[in-house]
């Protein structure tokens, strides 16, 4: 390779804000994290050697949401941008002394990767995705790679774009130069506008810890679900005495704002669902060629029961008998455990069981589907199971649930292998009042009303209540569970008293007694969470928390805005109904095309969460028990 020559130019031109281009053409130099300019035409040829970048002005990224203590290690980044008539270039560079690849399967984005985003449609304040924007990662596995156009890059409808790029190694770390033909595209033209970002994402030792911003809007790492934090680059024609202005915004909406009550929901719901199926379910080999269950591709394509307790609730809401029928026999042949009735935790997409013993939130929503099934049957909508009625497994299962899950008649435990009897360990996202109330209701008994009444006691007792806030784990008595988790071999990483990817589910369980049961616990603790969220600046709102409210995450996604939802929601807030409800529009760029959320179909469990959310807006999530009176 040859020599690498880069260059961050300092202003020595005697005209104030220019820079220079090739040939000591003055270029102006923008705004720092709002606005670059991309000069042109300029002679780039796309071979690793940026030699003819020299002159081009570089800019030297060091901010962002996680950073780090080392400039040699992930420090900062250096982006140029260029131009020709018809193609874009660009090219970053980046310090990294430890160079960290090929660890994350396709999740380049938690590890040494550069990212780059264009917004080609010159709508520049849309929250959405759609055609015309891109997100382009591209990674350091590819470093050495001789075909310029067979990179493995990922990010949104980046395999629309027609890039080729080379990745290299340098003196101090690596980087990429890359080139992207406009022609039918985009017009390149003196003026011509169109929305940028840069970051870079960095990993110390293995998972990503460092995360490098361009955009001044983008403060929570929301660009790869959002176009509207990118910043600006205006293209400059060398030679040109004007120097062009960024556009400003569209007139303000004098009807009052977002009209999330317009969104066509349920077909967004449909889309989802249908996606959910395709991705998770119905993925050929990598879902054991169809075997039935739910497949998560985050965990090398394994299928846990909570899984299969999400694929049927929605299958059920969405009225579709043949993928529940398909989720339910597969179920039981495959994950089972027949000396309960329970259900083994989680198994591969061999069918082999890789986690014995059950997990109470999955039992919960299985049974709660089943009587859901049963309801469609007696109102003749479905067909009755010919091996197994929906009705009979029901009760078996809610006897089951009862028997080895629930201790003492009130605590409930987080499966039928734990120690403790519910008290010295809860994971109260799997207290699910709503349900307790149907499983009552439907077997015509009052035995779950004391696991109800206890469970409150618990969730209000926790330090993050009078936020409206509850950990992943707990005590019964509402302290962190770290002396069961010390005694048991469990770390305490995986026993937090935060609220993060276990606790982010009790909006949701809490919300729904309030809207379908009106107790007045569950709606004062919405309140309490509407009223937190509501007093939250907008870098912190809608993230998740340690119990005292500070948040534990720096980015929003489309598991937490569907979640916060719910509490919005059951709070009846509807200032606050309408900011999540467009938060979460703002992740549905890729929904009715691709069939998910956000930017990535890979992580099932947030795209679940996503849907119930997004389903009691669209009014598909329902109470079918109860709406057969």
């Amino acid at each position: 390779m040859k020599r690498l020559l880069v260059c961050l130019l300092v202003l020595t031109l005697a005209m104030p804000g220019f820079a220079l281009a090739q040939g000591g053409t003055p270029v102006p130099e923008g705004v720092t994290g709002e606005l670059l300019y991309i000069p042109f035409p300029v002679s780039i040829t796309v071979d690793g050697d940026l030699s003819d970048w020299a002159d081009v002005p570089h800019y030297t990224v060091d901010k962002g949401p996680n950073l780090s203590g080392d400039p040699a290690e992930n420090g900062s980044f250096m982006v140029a941008v260029a131009a020709s008539a018809d193609t874009f270039y660009i090219t970053m560079t980046m310090a990294d002394r430890n160079i960290v690849s090929g660890q994350h399967g396709t999740n380049f984005w938690n590890e040494d990767s550069l990212e780059f985003y264009l917004n080609l449609t010159g709508d520049f304040y849309t929250p959405i995705y759609a055609e015309g924007m891109y997100q382009v990662n591209i990674n350091a596995a590819d470093i050495g790679n001789t075909d310029p156009g067979g990179l493995t890059l990922t990010g949104v409808r980046s395999d629309e774009l027609p890039l080729s790029a080379y990745v290299f190694k340098t003196d101090d770390g690596w980087g990429f130069e890359a080139e992207v033909p406009l022609a039918g595209l985009f017009e390149i033209a003196h003026g011509a506008e169109i929305g940028f970002q840069a970051q870079a994402n960095g990993a110390t030792q293995m998972d990503r810890d460092v995360k490098l911003i361009w955009s001044n809007a983008d403060t929570g790492d929301t660009s790869w679900q959002n176009p509207a934090v990118f910043g600006r680059a205006i293209f400059y024609e060398l030679g040109q005495t004007g120097v062009p202005e960024p556009s400003g915004p569209p007139a303000e909406d004098e009807s009052g704002g977002f009209d999330w009550a317009g969104v066509p929901w349920d077909e967004i719901v449909r889309a989802t669902w249908e996606g959910y199926k395709a991705n998770y379910i119905f993925c050929g080999e990598p879902c054991g060629d169809n075997m039935g269950l739910v497949f998560d591709p985050n965990m090398n394509y394994q299928a846990v029961s909570e899984g299969v307790g999400y694929g049927l609730l929605m299958a059920v809401m969405m009225d579709d008998q043949a993928t529940f029928d398909t989720i339910y026999d597969a179920a039981h042949a495959i994950m089972l455990d027949p000396a309960t009735g329970l259900f083994n935790w989680r198994v591969d997409n061999t069918g082999a069981v890789t986690g014995e013993t059950s997990a109470t939130d999955a039992e919960e929503d299985i049974a709660a589907a089943l009587i859901f099934a049963q309801s469609r049957v007696d109102r003749g909508e479905w067909v009755q199971h010919a091996e197994r009625p929906y009705g009979d497994r029901a009760n078996a299962l809610i006897d089951a649930i009862y028997l080895y899950e629930v201790a003492d008649g009130r605590y409930l435990t987080p499966g039928d292998a734990w120690e403790g009897e519910g008290q010295e360990i809860l994971n109260l996202s799997y207290f699910a009042p709503a349900w307790y109330r149907i499983f009552d209701d439907f077997q015509g008994t009052d035995r779950w009303q004391p696991v109800i009444t206890y469970g409150y006691r618990s969730l209000f007792t926790t330090h993050g209540a009078p936020l409206g806030l509850a950990p992943d784990w707990s005590t019964s008595e509402g302290g962190p569970a770290y002396e069961y988790c010390d005694a048991h071999g469990r770390s305490r990483e995986t026993c937090l008293y935060e609220m993060t990817f276990d606790a982010i589910r009790v909006p949701w369980r809490i919300g729904l007694d309030c809207l379908w049961f009106g107790d007045s616990r569950a709606c004062q603790w919405s309140g309490r969470t509407a009223e937190f969220l509501k007093a939250l600046p907008p870098d912190q709102f809608g993230r998740l928390y340690d119990m005292d409210g500070v948040p534990v995450v720096s980015y929003q996604n489309e598991m937490m805005d569907g979640m916060w939802l719910v509490a919005s929601l059951a709070s009846g807030d509807e200032e606050l109904q309408q900011q999540l409800a467009q938060q979460l529009y703002t992740v549905t760029g890729n929904a009715l095309t691709e069939g998910y959320w956000g930017g990535s179909a890979q992580y099932y469990f947030n795209q679940s969460l996503a849907w119930f959310g997004a389903s009691l807006l669209s009014g598909d999530f329902q109470n079918l028990y109860y709406s057969a009176d």
